[in-house]
């Protein structure tokens, strides 16, 4: 018998995330500073690698994989909050 799909990640626990892992990458950004519909590569000075870095670690730190086609999503926090707030959270293998 499956599993039970696990509930969506509430708001709070993706903006956390996207926190925790922005501030690995560039600690110097105040994350409530940033509006949610702003870039968040302008505003935090991420270039592609640092972008990449962000996707990935963002991935690990929810325990998910992040297909390449969604990293654009995550260009935003609105976006962040749009792809994966509504995502079934993984389970703890």
């Amino acid at each position: 018998m499956p599993a039970p799909p696990h509930p969506p990640f509430p708001e709070a626990a993706v903006r956390a995330a996207v926190a925790q892992t922005l501030r690995q990458i560039a600690p110097e950004v105040d994350l409530s500073a940033i509006p949610d519909t702003a870039n968040l590569r302008r505003e935090c000075d991420l270039d592609s690698v640092d972008f990449q870095n962000f996707v990935i670690g963002l991935g690990k730190l929810l325990h998910i994989a992040i297909a390449d086609r969604d990293a654009a999503e995550l260009v935003t926090l609105a976006g962040c909050l749009a792809l994966l707030a509504h995502r079934p959270s993984a389970t703890a293998d």
